[in-house]
């Protein structure tokens, strides 16, 4: 049986493609519309920006008259035509468009823990289809081995060697095994359709996941940079967009108005220049949004604060989840490793010289497959825990 198996694979290994951790990532970023979307709202906010902190087009204006003069001259029509201009003195436009910028920028940034948290959910699917393909295999494993001792007592028990309960018993544990089995089988199945379908991967069944690239569980995780560099990022561009709208409003002109008309009369031609200037004095508008800027830098600094004593409290939890997760996936290994190796075939012996029952040796296998189980099922919670940690720490690959 296992050469016909072997034969069977070694015929669909050259039509079966092989997906690495790695190629899965860039086939998800090729068909990124994250990505794509995030780009767009760039071009789209520095355009508005840009449209909000332009001049004022020039403008135009006129006016006409008819004259009656009163000294007996000959009545005429007069009129008036003339262009006017506000102009920013400084670099007061370019200060508004940085006021701007730097906010849209902030704002970006934190729009890529989006992107981050799609790219390491994808990193996560990839652990949790590799774990479930590997339990499925193990079990799968574990149920060939008993339908090879349910043949066994099934001959057996035609010699007359067992009584017809322990056959049933089998039979019943037997029929139990196949459908745990054919459960496990469309949970992998189904977390490959999620990997491929968020990884835009072309689905077929030929196509596997290497799965030797995974990461690897360790206690504690070395950061290649500092976490939280996005959230810090936006934080400071906004403290000195800040800063730069207090020097912008501490001018006390920062924009004048020129004119220049020309005005016919009846018997006058009239060229005229002029300039307008606002009278700071006069209004309180600078020291309200110098005061505005400076409650504005206060209150970001504030939640800054706030948001990162929470960040690190939470950053704790989650390394300590991460920490008994590993010390668990060590100790339960230790423990299947000497319940494989020691325990079950005294136990297969015992059975099979009838020192035990098969109701004994039935529930040792059950324990065995829960401790399986139990392994797997702390893996996949591990692996949980990291790629949720990445995504926390704003952090785009620590391997």
């Amino acid at each position: 049986m296992k050469q016909i198996i072997l034969f069977v694979l070694l015929i669909q290994l050259p039509y079966a493609s092989t997906l690495t951790l790695k190629e899965v990532l860039e086939s998800a970023k090729k068909h990124q519309t994250l990505t794509q979307a995030l780009d767009q709202e760039r071009l789209f906010l520095e355009a508005k920006n840009l449209a909000e902190t332009s001049l004022d087009p020039m403008e135009l204006y006129g006016s006409g008259t008819k004259a009656y003069p009163i000294d007996g001259r000959k009545n005429g029509y007069e009129y008036s035509v003339g262009i006017s201009k506000t102009l920013p003195l400084g670099n007061t436009q370019e200060q508004d468009e940085m006021i701007n910028r730097l906010n849209n920028e902030a704002y970006l940034l934190e729009e890529e823990r989006k992107i981050l948290s799609f790219e390491n959910n994808l990193k996560s699917l990839y652990h949790q289809h590799c774990l479930d393909y590997k339990s499925y295999h193990s079990f799968n494993q574990n149920y060939q081995e008993f339908e090879t001792l349910y043949k066994k007592k099934e001959k057996a028990y035609r010699y007359q060697e067992i009584s017809k309960t322990e056959l049933m018993q089998l039979e019943i544990e037997k029929h139990r095994l196949y459908a745990k089995l054919q459960e496990m089988k469309t949970i992998q199945s189904i977390s490959k359709q999620k990997l491929f379908i968020l990884g835009r991967i072309n689905h077929s069944e030929k196509t596997v996941l290497s799965c030797s690239d995974m990461y690897p569980i360790r206690e504690s995780v070395k950061l290649k940079e500092r976490p939280f560099m996005l959230s810090k990022a936006a934080y400071e561009k906004r403290i000195h967009s800040t800063e730069i709208a207090l020097e912008r409003y501490t001018r006390p002109l920062d924009s004048v108005s020129l004119s220049l008309q020309y005005e016919q009369e009846i018997d006058i031609d009239k060229y005229s220049v002029g300039i307008s200037v606002p009278l700071s004095f006069s209004g309180r508008r600078s020291e309200k949004e110098r005061a505005a800027a400076m409650h504005k830098n206060s209150a970001i600094e504030f939640q800054y604060e706030n948001m990162m004593a929470e960040k690190e409290s939470m950053y704790l939890s989650l390394t300590s989840t991460l920490k008994s997760s590993a010390l668990m996936v060590r100790s339960l290994k230790h423990d299947l490793n000497n319940y494989k190796k020691n325990l079950l075939p005294l136990i297969r012996k015992s059975y099979d010289l009838g020192e035990s029952s098969v109701i004994e040796y039935l529930l040792n296998r059950q324990n065995y497959h829960q401790l399986t189980q139990e392994l797997f099922a702390t893996q996949k919670a591990y692996y949980h825990t990291l790629f949720t940690l990445f995504t926390f720490i704003e952090s785009k690959d620590n391997q």
